[in-house]
């Protein structure tokens, strides 16, 4: 769902969780710079691993796919993110083709990216372990549980933790509370692109794991 004025949100959004003291100014200078608002260029309502095909669907969770993707197309399918306007989950959001922002916050060791789409807040905290299992089954969210870490210039970013209420595109893609990503996110062509590649594991719906690749221009116009 398409928030108004959803650009000025993220300029407010972003303001408040980037104030910081000036002593923080030194510290921003630890962590490559991935701060600023981007924008996909391209969109597609079908998420393709890297390579082009199909996802490895175990024959269950296709024949599940395909019903699903015959509700899209009636407006019949369950899909809260666009009925209730709940979060999409990854890796549907990065799909949007809507802007987001990513502000990093080294003095609490937290990197924050807020998405246009449903004013989705993602929180990831840096250099600690993902929560325990039990956790992870007790309180699992829209968005999963988020932590990161960087290996040079590239963002990695672990999530699990999910709830079953979200789906893994626009066009039904299913998956179930095993789901586990992998992102990892860098700068790229000089800078003037951001990349983002996400690994999915899922064995309750796929034969092996694989990655989808989405990239984003820079738009500090907006």
């Amino acid at each position: 769902m398409m928030p108004r004025n959803g650009h000025r949100y993220l300029i407010a959004a972003a303001a408040v969780l980037a104030a910081t003291p000036p002593a923080a100014a030194a510290a921003s200078q630890i962590w490559p710079d991935l701060n600023g608002i981007y924008w996909t260029n391209s969109y597609s309502a079908k998420i393709q691993p890297m390579g082009g095909g199909d996802p490895p669907y175990t024959a269950e969770a296709l024949a599940e796919y395909r019903e699903n993707a015959e509700a899209v197309k009636t407006y019949s399918l369950n899909d809260t993110a666009r009925k209730l306007c709940t979060p999409d989950g990854v890796p549907r959001i990065l799909a949007s083709p809507y802007p987001f922002e990513i502000v990093e916050t080294p003095e609490r060791r937290e990197i924050h990216i807020l998405y246009e789409l449903n004013h989705v807040i993602r929180l990831i905290e840096m250099d600690k372990p993902l929560p325990s299992a039990d956790e992870l089954e007790t309180f699992p969210f829209y968005s999963g549980h988020s932590v990161g870490h960087f290996e040079g210039d590239t963002l990695v970013i672990e999530t699990a933790g999910f709830n079953e209420k979200t789906f893994l595109d626009n066009s039904g893609a299913p998956h179930t509370d095993q789901l586990r990503t992998v992102e990892r996110i860098r700068k790229i062509d000089g800078g003037r692109a951001l990349e983002d590649v996400v690994t999915i594991h899922d064995p309750g719906v796929f034969t092996k794991d694989w990655s989808a690749r989405f990239v984003y221009q820079p738009r500090p116009d907006i």
